[in-house]
């Protein structure tokens, strides 16, 4: 028999997190893909900025979220660097691309390009969170997030944090250093029990994305 008791309230808004992971945030998107590389300098945030405006192209609601905190560069690759999003009360909206690809970076937030973040892990978390529930993206198809070289706070984070994460994109060159270096960031996403979407570009594009 059951004890009689007050029953827990349901969480609302919320998919369930395993035991001592922070809850998934409350946000409209069908597929989050991440795109990590080890090593820095591998074209990581080219894919990335590729990914989401072909995605975009297809007719698919897009957001491209850049978490390279301490070097974000999506804005530069998209000539959208001088630009700011708009902030409301409780709520930024997005730099828009085109009607269905929106864009947010921490560039968009510094006072200028030279200015550096220096930040420990936990506001980076803090940060993270902002930009997936206070950064009104709308409903989207899938939202691209490309994340800082290594398997660090970022990663973590965003896996964790980060609702319907469909797996990872793993970006290397062939020299023996990076491709080293990728492998640990594979096995990084085989801990957190996430697929492995590819690393061979092209082929994710004709068979993984657009499916």
């Amino acid at each position: 028999m059951k004890a009689k008791g007050k029953e827990k309230p349901e969480m609302k808004g919320t998919s369930p997190a395993p035991k001592g992971l922070p809850p998934k945030v409350t946000m409209n998107v069908r597929h989050v893909i991440l795109v990590l590389s080890g090593k820095g300098g591998v074209g990581k945030s080219t894919v990335s900025t590729n990914l989401a405006s072909a995605l975009a192209a297809h007719g698919r609601n897009v957001g491209l979220l850049d978490l390279d905190i301490h070097g974000p560069n999506i804005p530069k690759m998209l000539g959208i660097e001088d630009q700011r999003p708009a902030v409301l009360e409780k709520s930024m909206e997005p730099v828009r691309v085109t009607g269905n690809l929106a864009v947010m970076s921490m560039a968009f937030l510094l006072p200028d390009t030279s200015s550096p973040v220096i930040w420990r892990g936990p506001m980076k978390m803090a940060v993270i969170r902002q930009f997936l529930e206070e950064v009104n993206w709308g409903s989207l198809d899938y939202l691209i997030v490309d994340l800082p070289p290594g398997t660090g706070d970022e990663a973590l984070t965003i896996a964790q944090l980060a609702p319907n994460v469909q797996g990872a994109v793993i970006v290397t060159t062939p020299q023996d250093v990076a491709v080293l270096d990728a492998v640990k960031a594979v096995k990084f996403i085989e801990k957190l029990e996430l697929p492995v979407i590819g690393t061979n570009l092209f082929r994710l594009m004709r068979e993984s994305v657009f499916s």
